[in-house]
């Protein structure tokens, strides 16, 4: 069994004289200071933990993706404290390497992938292993964004092929109705003017069913984003204009919080008009008849944020996660492809959209926008509304 440099020098040292002593002192410090500053430089979160999964070697990555306190002792501290949902002390006793991938939420949300291997110490490992993390969240929210984008480009084409189906039997009634039309200025009486207006109503019906399935292809086909500065509030009034009318039909109470002094904020215009109105339209539905919806617009931080809330029924969590994916709705009868579009617009404005639900009390949901260019943030008053 070969003897470490350390140990070699302590063996020699009753026959080396004091300078050549700390010659070799010296160059052990610079040795330990180089790998030092190596080991910190790694991207990836490195612990040593011993074998009750006590920390007592990490590097700086590792405090900032698992969480670790500052100033902290080696061995005061174990895995289990931050890195729950994991049996670290089970896969320690095993003497194996191991792999995996978990969640953290502290300090920010993160999706890691980690292996424990053992580590050999002249032979022997002691119960001593090195916990490696790699943070994995870009990978993941990728591929998520893929298996979204698919899904999408998927409806694109279903809702091409419903909407040419629903739209031959529409201009074929539209034809017969303008025959009718025609025949009926040969009828005199008040009789054909009553079934004059009934068709009336049913071309305006017509002309709203072909605006509504333009709309819904709309929102589907993928778009090239034209982003100009736009007012935050003006683009939150145009989209709740249509929501208004049935808002006051089911006395529902609307009530607006706008923050002073936002700016413009670059966007597509009538595509953020069409997330406002969705977001606006699911809290509406959920508030149900007499209830609150609260809309408010404020800046935290480089992001504008228009946010919805509700006192609906709420959302129980095992749900929330799901949320955003087609045809997977809480609500009877609903589709799921409101929200999707929503997700979709926020990602193509580089910005995200937040959904928060407490059982029983309701559902916030915010839409983040960023601003082109950092400004200094400004305390300022706001102005409070209460809309019927």
């Amino acid at each position: 069994m070969k003897s470490s440099f350390l140990e070699k020098l302590l063996e020699r040292a009753p026959r080396v004289g004091s300078v050549e002593l700390q010659t070799h002192l010296g160059r052990l410090a610079e040795e330990k200071g180089f790998l030092e500053t190596l080991f910190n430089t790694l991207q990836e979160g490195v612990t040593v933990v011993d074998g009750q999964g006590r920390i007592v070697y990490w590097n700086r990555a590792a405090e900032r993706l698992i969480g670790l306190p500052s100033g902290l002792e080696p061995g005061s501290w174990s895995l289990g404290r931050t890195l729950r949902g994991v049996d670290w002390k089970g896969l320690l006793q095993t003497g194996q390497a191991s792999s995996g991938s978990l969640e953290v939420n502290y300090p920010d949300f993160r999706i890691l992938q980690y292996a424990l291997v053992p580590l050999e110490q002249a032979g022997r490992s002691g119960g001593m292993h090195v916990a490696v993390f790699h943070d994995a969240t870009r990978e993941r929210t990728e591929a998520i964004s893929a298996v979204e984008t698919g899904r999408a480009e998927a409806l694109t084409l279903l809702a091409a092929e419903v909407a040419h189906e629903i739209g031959n039997p529409l201009n074929s009634l539209h034809l017969h109705l303008q025959i009718m039309e025609k025949d009926l200025r040969e009828i005199p009486g008040t009789s054909a003017e009553r079934v004059r207006a009934s068709l009336e109503v049913c071309r305006s019906e017509i002309s709203r069913l072909d605006g509504l399935i333009a709309r819904f292809l709309r929102a589907l086909r993928p778009q090239v984003v034209e982003k100009q500065p736009e007012s935050a509030e003006r683009v939150l009034d145009e989209g709740l204009a249509p929501l208004r009318a049935e808002m006051q039909d089911r006395k529902i109470l609307l009530e607006k919080e706008v923050e002073r002094g936002i700016g413009p904020v670059p966007m597509d215009r009538e595509r953020i008009q069409q997330a406002v109105y969705n977001l606006g339209r699911n809290a509406m539905q959920a508030a149900g008849e007499q209830g609150i919806v609260r809309v408010g617009l404020r800046r935290e931080g480089d992001f504008a944020v228009w946010e919805f809330k509700d006192n609906g029924p709420g959302i129980r969590p095992e749900h929330l996660p799901h949320l955003g994916q087609a045809f997977y709705s809480t609500r009877h009868g609903g589709t799921g492809l409101g929200l999707m579009i929503v997700q979709r617009i926020a990602r193509e404005h580089g910005g995200d959209l937040q959904l928060q639900s407490v059982p029983g009390k309701g559902t916030t949901a915010s839409l983040r926008l960023p601003f082109s260019e950092r400004r200094v943030h400004l305390l300022e008053e706001k102005a409070s509304g209460v809309e019927a």
